[in-house]
C-alpha cells in the first residue's frame, strides 16, 4: 500500500546550519497519520499551513488547524493525523538540543 503522507525536504546540506536537520513541508492525505514517536536530543515543530488534524502530543490529543504552531519537546513523543476531507499540510523543523 503506498503511503498517504509526503514529506517535501525544503533545505538540505549545508543549506542547514547543523543544528537543524529537518526543515521540511509534509503532506497527510485524509485517513492517514504520521505515527506516534519519541525525540531524544532534540526538538520538533510542527506549523500548520492547511487542513484540520488531531495532534498527540504524549498522552493528550487535541485539534489542530491553519495556523497553530506546535512544540515537541526533547524526551517527549507525538503523532499527528488528518481528519478532515482536505490534506493537513504543514512545516515541520527538526532542532538538536544543545549538548
Amino acid at each position: 500500500m503506498a503511503d498517504k503522507h509526503t514529506t517535501e525536504k525544503l533545505l538540505e546540506g549545508d543549506r542547514l546550519s547543523g543544528k537543524v536537520t529537518l526543515f521540511a513541508k509534509v503532506t497527510i492525505l485524509p485517513g492517514d497519520e504520521l505515527s506516534y514517536h519519541e525525540h531524544h536530543g532534540e526538538t520538533e515543530v510542527y506549523h500548520i499551513l492547511s487542513g484540520e488534524g488531531l495532534y498527540q502530543d504524549n498522552d493528550k490529543t487535541y485539534p489542530v488547524e491553519a495556523g497553530m504552531t506546535t512544540f515537541c519537546e526533547d524526551g517527549n513523543g507525538h503523532a499527528i493525523s488528518c481528519k478532515g476531507d482536505d490534506p493537513l499540510i504543514f512545516l515541520a523543523m527538526i532542532q538538536k538540543k544543545e549538548a
